[in-house]
């Protein structure tokens, strides 16, 4: 895990996402407009994630999936490496 993200506050987690959602929009040269067109979320609801980080996680979803960057959470779903001898055990069992 980034050790970064251990000191950060969940708001300011929220904020940095916001940030990177708003640079990958404007890396590919998209504006909110053609962002919602893509993604199917309005344009209201863009600005308030890229500004405030607030949203629904649905809706960031499927921003992220009109960016390409739907693969970049996929490591959010793996399972948490073991981190006693009885995890492991646990993790091994039928």
């Amino acid at each position: 895990m980034d050790e970064l993200l251990l000191i950060l506050t969940p708001h300011d987690v929220e904020l940095l996402l916001a940030e990177r959602l708003r640079a990958a929009r404007r890396a590919l040269g998209w504006t909110q407009a053609e962002l919602a067109s893509r993604s199917g979320v309005s344009v209201a609801t863009i600005a308030r994630l890229e500004r405030s980080g607030q949203g629904q996680l649905s809706s960031f979803l499927h921003l992220c999936a009109a960016l390409g960057r739907l693969d970049d959470l996929e490591a959010l779903l793996r399972p948490a490496p073991p981190r006693t001898m009885d995890d492991l055990r646990r993790q091994s069992a039928p």
